[in-house]
């Protein structure tokens, strides 16, 4: 198999890259960039015969469809923001895709190209890392068990061993952190203010107990309506410090997250875009501890019936990673090669819930040292 990776030199790309040129299915593997300065760096850190790098300008639609002209599947782990016109380009070069999630509002614009992609034949599985990603196939495998569905919760939490600000690009932190949460409850969506929802998870050890607060999940865009049978409370929630609602807080007083531009000597930009290009890019390295609970509330044979699924994961030794690139990067990995094999049939623009089986899937994150804990519990109902 022939497998294109577009930002394969980012943090969680640079995985994806290893784990396919790891691969024994996997013949080639073509990194592609725009900075080939990290990309040689990571070839060299990957260190394998099959692996090419080629530079390739993601905002030019020719260079996109030349780069993934003769793969077999295309791995997209490019800012989220990039993702609309690399799914285009996929669907315009007859290729299958993955990517990394969209932060809701734009896996909406991606889900708009479904209809095209059937006509062409091509299949999208949109949200392949761990959260969205494993949380979402865990999410909808949990709910398939039950007759009924009332709830669904997703919680991430993570714990850094050593000092690091982020661990994703800046882009998606402020998106994250500025335009606030979306929640399915009563059966409708709701817009929330940024860090609403605060509350206390426990994870599994060594993460444990932690502060959350609702995310804009991509997810939350799909699976009040894959899951279906009734649900009536959708939501995500992610780990926070005070720390960073203090860093938003001061961005935002002091004007730099304004996406309205302003002139500065003469230089028109949006103050949002300049700190964007002067944000250091994401700690990759850090040693960490993530971990992800889903909990699926609903009732089978007449009882209330509970399914939690979970994971914890400490750094990568061997690849010298952080636990989120690694959770993240490997989904993205596996999800590019049952679409090479021709795993999954289905056309259009798909979310990870109805695209990936989640046994097989399930499998090949053990193989990888990734467990999945289950658990069910049933009461019944007076």
């Amino acid at each position: 198999m022939r497998m294109v990776v577009l930002g394969g030199a980012g943090a969680m790309g640079m995985v994806t890259t290893r784990d396919l040129a790891e691969s024994p299915a996997v013949s080639e593997v073509i990194l592609c960039d725009a900075n080939m300065e990290r990309a040689k760096e990571v070839a060299g850190w990957v260190a394998s015969d099959k692996l090419s790098i080629r530079r390739v300008d993601i905002a030019s639609q020719e260079s996109l469809v030349d780069a993934v002209r003769d793969a077999d599947a295309v791995a997209n782990a490019t800012p989220y923001h990039l993702n609309l016109v690399v799914t285009k380009s996929a669907i315009k070069a007859g290729k299958d895709l993955t990517d990394l999630g969209g932060v809701y509002y734009m896996t909406l614009k991606q889900l708009k190209l479904d209809k095209v992609a059937k006509e062409t034949g091509v299949t999208v599985v949109l949200g392949c890392g761990v959260a969205p990603g494993i949380a979402d196939v865990l999410a909808k495998y949990g709910a398939d068990k039950l007759d009924r569905v009332k709830e669904v919760h997703i919680r991430y939490g993570e714990v850094n061993l050593t000092p690091a600000k982020y661990k994703w690009t800046f882009r998606t932190v402020l998106e994250e952190y500025t335009r606030g949460p979306v929640i399915y409850q009563s059966g409708k969506f709701k817009r929330l203010p940024p860090f609403s929802g605060k509350h206390t998870v426990m994870f599994p050890e060594p993460v444990g107990k932690r502060s959350c607060c609702y995310a804009l999940y991509s997810g939350l865009a799909t699976l009040p309506t894959t899951i279906n049978k009734g649900v009536q409370m959708v939501d995500c929630a992610m780990s926070y410090t005070d720390e960073d609602e203090q860093r938003i807080q001061v961005l935002k007083e002091m004007g730099l997250t304004n996406p309205k531009p302003i002139v500065v000597k003469g230089v028109k930009m949006p103050p949002r875009e300049f700190l964007l290009q002067v944000a250091p890019p994401p700690d990759m390295k850090v040693k960490d501890v993530a971990s992800i609970v889903v909990e699926v509330f609903g009732e089978k044979e007449g009882e209330s019936t509970k399914c939690t699924y979970s994971l914890v994961y400490q750094y990568h030794k061997k690849y010298g990673v952080s636990a989120l690139s690694y959770l993240t990067g490997v989904p993205l990995s596996i999800v590019s090669q049952m679409l090479a094999k021709g795993d999954i049939e289905q056309k259009g623009v798909l979310p990870p819930e109805t695209a990936i089986k989640p046994e097989p899937f399930i499998k090949e994150l053990g193989r990888r040292r990734i467990e999945i804990n289950e658990t069910i519990t049933r009461t019944h109902m007076l």
